[in-house]
């Protein structure tokens, strides 16, 4: 009589961080966010934060400040004319007053 084979074992690929690769691909989606301490924040501050966008590749990322200058947000409509990839400009009432949620659809 023969001996009854070991049942079958089911393997999972683990990917160098020691996650399952469907997690390492989650791990890509992330966006930038920068929060400002200034009253108003202007347009070198979005050029600067234009720079990590392009660098890290991210189509969007959040810029939180008390309030923006006209040059700044003209220059955050701009990049996303000439880029495609949207800088969410949001002030720090807008986040008391839970007013995000149009912005962020």
């Amino acid at each position: 009589m023969k001996a009854a084979a070991p049942p079958k074992l089911r393997t999972l690929a683990i990917g160098f961080t020691g996650e399952t690769p469907a997690f390492e691909q989650f791990l890509d989606h992330w966006y930038p966010i920068q929060v400002k301490q200034k009253d108003k924040v202007g347009r070198p501050d979005v050029d600067s934060f234009e720079a990590v966008m392009t660098r890290e590749d991210r189509t969007k990322g959040f810029l939180v400040a008390f309030d923006y200058t006209r040059d700044a947000l003209r220059e955050i409509d701009g990049f996303f004319r000439k880029s495609g990839k949207a800088i969410i400009a949001l002030t720090v009432r807008e986040i008391l007053d839970e007013e995000i949620a149009r912005k962020l659809a």
